[in-house]
């Protein structure tokens, strides 16, 4: 009898060994969907906190590899980078605890189930968030639209088995992704066809304005220097840039400041009161420079490229505007780069005043709308 039950005993303490699974037969994996990119940090981080699965960001894996099953697990998550530390931690509850039947897999998308084969679950998954003071901030500098910077950020899903009340860590997985300052953002675009209006300024009409693309409400920095006067236009630049702005020096004539201004919109019309700034013959630098903030609360400066112009006598521009009429803009910036427009102009070989050039110019003009000229190229 006490032989019999030795035997039975040792029978069963077999099938109990058989019929458990081994943390090693357990495997996890996280992956980060194929087209999430660093302009997606935020939504991600919103999708984890509110547990919602409007866009799959990353994905779950978990799947029991053993012939045995294994019983009441659950997942934390962790995400952390190199600036910030750790920035939230989610641990799943006792609610939506799973066993995993022999091949059993379990499918998160973000931390919402999306596929399940072969095993038992309790209720739905639910999660404790807790968010570090540094990912508050990271999360809210984020929502304020403030720059993304080099850093690397790091998914790591832990399985984990509840037993009696003692939480056992049986595998683990860690995907990473970097992101850098995007240096688009730090380029301002001036508008193109300002620009072109600028190139031919006639000081004889209106104040000319200044535009370039950017966030209306930000404050931007225009600075436009005589570049005849200044005689280190870069030094200049920079020196004004580097230095607080105030409205009590927004002109400096001897070193050659013609304005420095701040707009609160992407344009700044020059005020009639400073029409007389420009001086014909003239040749202006103009640039435009903002502040942005990164999600690290530092600050970075955008700028446009430093674009020139020169400022032409009245009859200049509208020689210049009716050479583009006959021409194009393209040659005509050629006939300018080749000192067309001097105190004197030729034209087929004869030597005009810059009176008789506009008035030949003005008939050719005509003659050309009425169909009676074709300008050969």
């Amino acid at each position: 009898m006490a032989h019999n039950i030795l035997i039975s005993t040792f029978l069963l303490l077999v099938f109990s060994i058989v019929a458990t699974a081994q943390p090693s037969d357990l495997e996890v994996n996280i992956s980060m969907d194929a087209d999430f990119s660093q302009d997606d940090l935020s939504e991600m981080l919103s999708a984890v906190i509110e547990q919602n699965g409007s866009s799959q960001f990353f994905r779950i894996s978990a799947e029991n590899q053993s012939s045995g099953i294994m019983r009441n697990n659950s997942v934390t998550f962790v995400i952390r980078s190199e600036k910030f530390g750790t920035i939230l931690t989610a641990e799943q509850t006792s609610s939506g605890f799973f066993s995993l039947n022999p091949g059993g897999q379990i499918t998160f998308s973000n931390l919402s189930i999306s596929d399940i084969s072969n095993l038992e679950i309790k209720g739905e998954p639910d999660f404790n968030l807790l968010i570090s003071s540094n990912g508050r901030k990271l999360i809210q500098n984020l929502r304020r639209g403030y720059l993304i910077t080099d850093d690397r950020y790091t998914l790591d899903v832990i399985l984990v088995q509840n037993i009696m009340d003692e939480r056992e860590e049986i595998s683990r997985s860690s995907v990473s992704f970097e992101t850098t300052l995007d240096e688009r953002e730090l380029a301002i675009e001036a508008d193109r066809e300002v620009v072109a209006e600028l190139i031919g300024l006639n000081v004889s009409k209106e104040a000319p304005e200044f535009a370039w693309s950017g966030d209306q409400g930000r404050p931007y920095r225009l600075v436009i220097v005589d570049l005849d006067r200044a005689q280190n236009a870069n030094n200049l630049f920079s020196e004004r840039f580097e230095s607080e702005h105030s409205e009590d020096d927004i002109r400096d004539e001897q070193a050659g400041v013609v304005l420095d201004v701040v707009a609160n919109e992407t344009r700044y019309q020059i005020p009639d009161r400073f029409a007389g700034l420009f001086e014909p013959g003239k040749t202006y630098a103009w640039q435009v420079q903002t502040t942005k903030k990164t999600v690290e609360d530092s600050s970075v400066q955008s700028y446009t490229n430093r674009l020139e112009f020169t400022a032409f006598y009245p009859i200049e521009g509208e020689v210049r505007e009716l050479l583009i009429k006959l021409f194009g803009e393209e040659k005509t910036e050629q006939f300018i780069e080749d000192e067309l427009l001097l105190d004197q102009i030729v034209i087929d070989g004869e030597t005009y005043s810059k009176r008789d050039a506009l008035l030949y110019l003005r008939e050719m003009a005509d003659k050309m709308e009425l169909n009676k000229l074709k300008i050969a190229s």
